[in-house]
């Protein structure tokens, strides 16, 4: 399994794209998780074919997170692509998804491919993908996952404060993700996770590295200096390409980390 970070920005980061990933494995299967408003320049500046990403998953739809749906379908619309498209998301936050589409080929009604809406359950199987989700502590409905394929276990928590479920899913994964917005502790019911919070979850997961995004530019500088201390903790930056196949991988992640 592979993973091209495709963003680690805050909603409104002046320097990195907003948070999302894309995952591809031996066969080439290709997913993309979340696509907020810079996802799809940054997707175009790496050539990506139109039929190359056959999924996308939505934690949820705050418009950092898929605001950039509108673009990306209306530029595979514009270059013909042919093959169908699955979108992951909650049922209760298809509707604005759905007008997002509607917009990108408007006033047109019929689009050039196919696109198959899936609910997201707690689990569930794609090719020879297996999926778990849980719900993490958001302001709005957000659903973690981890993706094991090929003997290998990817945790990304989408946004919010870790639960005692999304734990679990992160539990001896080969790699995790969490949102950590604060170098500080916030409250307990905060929507956002933070970096003592995100020390902790070394500890009660296991993980084997774990890498935070999604955090406020002001408190990038500080945190870097502190992760870089800490063992298997890095700091995730747009353009990171990450091979689950290579033994060497934690190694190589926090190499090209050190310097942020």
């Amino acid at each position: 399994m592979k993973i091209d970070v495709i963003g680690c920005g805050s909603a409104f980061s002046k320097h990195s794209n907003t948070s999302s990933i894309r995952i591809i494995d031996s066969q080439e299967n290709q997913w993309l998780v979340d696509c907020g408003p810079t996802v799809p320049r940054a997707i175009w500046q790496r050539d990506i074919g139109v039929n190359e990403i056959q999924v996308i998953y939505f934690t949820h739809i705050h418009p950092d997170h898929c605001s950039g749906l509108a673009a990306l379908i209306n530029q595979w619309k514009s270059f013909k692509r042919t093959e169908p498209l699955t979108i992951f998301c909650q049922t209760e936050q298809k509707e604005p998804l759905e007008a997002l589409v509607a917009l990108s080929i408007w006033p047109e009604k019929v689009i050039c491919f196919e696109i198959h809406w899936q609910e997201i359950s707690d689990s569930f199987e794609w090719r020879h993908w297996k999926i778990d989700t849980a719900n993490t502590q958001h302001e709005i409905s957000n659903r973690a996952l981890r993706i094991t394929a090929e003997q290998q276990t990817l945790f990304f928590s989408g946004d919010g404060r870790p639960t005692v479920a999304s734990k679990k899913l992160m539990n001896k994964a080969d790699i995790a993700f969490q949102e950590c917005a604060s170098f500080t502790p916030l409250p307990h019911n905060s929507s956002h996770g933070d970096l003592p919070d995100c020390e902790r979850l070394l500890v009660e997961t296991d993980v084997k590295i774990l890498g935070l995004y999604h955090l406020f530019d002001e408190v990038i500088p500080k945190v870097s200096e502190v992760v870089q201390c800490i063992p298997r903790l890095f700091l995730s930056k747009d353009g990171l390409f990450i091979d689950l196949e290579d033994e060497n991988y934690i190694q190589k992640i926090q190499t090209s980390t050190l310097l942020q």
